[in-house]
Parts: C-alpha cells; sequence; structure tokens
C-alpha cells in the first residue's frame, strides 16, 4: 500500500474489516451458548442460522465484488430473520410442526401455506407488550417498509439490478447495504441471545450496536 493509500484507506475495504470484526464478537458471545431444545426454539434457531450464513455470504460477495447480487442476499436474510422472530413469538404450534416435519412433497406443500412477510410481521406487532420488544418489531417494519421494493427488483430482475449493472454500483450504496445487513445480522444474534435465556449473553450482546455504531445502521428515535 502506497502512502497515499494509507491516507486514503478504501472506505469498502475499511467496512468490511470492521463487519468482520463486528460477527466474529457476535460468534464468542454464541459459540458456547446452549439454546432452547423445544420444537419451537429449535425451528426458531435453524432459521437464525440461515439468516446468518445468508449475511456471511453477503459480505463474502461485496468482498469479491459482486454487489448486485450480494443486495439480493439481503432479502433472503431479513425473511429468514423475520421467521425466526415469528417462530418464537407468534407461530401456532401446528405451524411449528409444519416447519420441524421431515422433508417431504406433503410437508413442502403444506410448508407453502405458511403466513408471508408482511403477515408475520403483523402477528409478531400484535403480541408486542407480550412478551416481544417493541424495539424489535419496530426495526423488522421500518426495514421492510424501506427496503422491500428495492429488494424485490433486485431478486426478480427490475430495474435496480439492470441499472446498477449499466451505471455502476455506487460505493454510498455497498456501505449502506453492508450496515442493514449487519443490522440483520445483530437482531439475529440478539434473536439466538433470547433462545438460551442468559442474561450472561444478553447483556454484552445489548453493547454491541455502540460498539460497532459505524458498520450498522442507525438506532431507531423511540
Amino acid at each position: 500500500m502506497t502512502e497515499k493509500d494509507q491516507n486514503h484507506p478504501d472506505p469498502l475495504e475499511q467496512m468490511l474489516l470492521r463487519s468482520d470484526a463486528l460477527h466474529e464478537r457476535l460468534n464468542e458471545l454464541l459459540d458456547e451458548a446452549e439454546f432452547d431444545g423445544s420444537a419451537r426454539g429449535e425451528a426458531a434457531l435453524g432459521m437464525c442460522l440461515v439468516a446468518m450464513e445468508h449475511g456471511t455470504a453477503l459480505r463474502a460477495l461485496m468482498a469479491l465484488g459482486l454487489p448486485t447480487s450480494a443486495v439480493s442476499l439481503m432479502r433472503l436474510q431479513l425473511e429468514a430473520l423475520i421467521r425466526s422472530m415469528w417462530l418464537i413469538y407468534a407461530a401456532s404450534d401446528v405451524a411449528i410442526d409444519k416447519l420441524s416435519a421431515p422433508l417431504t412433497l406433503e410437508t413442502e406443500q403444506a410448508a407453502k401455506n405458511l403466513p408471508s412477510a408482511k403477515e408475520m410481521i403483523e402477528q409478531i406487532g400484535k403480541r408486542v407488550g407480550q412478551g416481544v420488544p417493541a424495539a424489535a418489531h419496530g426495526m423488522l417494519s421500518q426495514f421492510k417498509d424501506v427496503s422491500w421494493n428495492a429488494m424485490n427488483s433486485f431478486v426478480h430482475g427490475g430495474i435496480h439490478p439492470l441499472r446498477r449493472n449499466a451505471d455502476g454500483f455506487p460505493v454510498h450504496l455497498a456501505l449502506q447495504v453492508l450496515r442493514n445487513s449487519n443490522g440483520l445480522s445483530t437482531m439475529t444474534a440478539m434473536t439466538m441471545a433470547i433462545l438460551t435465556g442468559d442474561e450472561a449473553i444478553a447483556m454484552p450482546m445489548s453493547k454491541i450496536q455502540p460498539a460497532f455504531a459505524e458498520c450498522l445502521p442507525d438506532l431507531l428515535k423511540p
């Protein structure tokens, strides 16, 4: 790296480094944890792990210079997080059974009848004050309201990926995508902390936002 490069580090590279540090910290807090072993807890934990995998893949694609594909993964990451919270707070026992069943053509068809992302957020919202943190529901709702149409466009080959391919992918947009994905990963880790029932994990998890504020979205104003 030249002296000029040292004085002007690449912002995307710096964001990726801080993002990796954030996820290392989340892993440190959760690696030795014991989680709720009920059918509901195992289903929710499984969706959390899927969401985390999507976040890891998104960062890898960004590092490879493939931001359009990376953005597409953010919708998958969001939907997995919504599903995990729905499984904890709002899903019926019948829905838990559908998702916990061995994979067959019949169980695949049964699972198709589960609520949409919008419906799951609405069901979670109805349980705010009954174990559901209002801030968590608010973050899910805002994220979906602000980002859903653009994410759909990337997933379904709409105008967003077409224009990004033709005009280039602005650095400021790539940085925002990473922040948003990191925010989803942090919410997922907090959901996993809830599944441990361990305050020794939940308390340090609550300090993640100020420690890594530069690579996370701004907190919602109350």
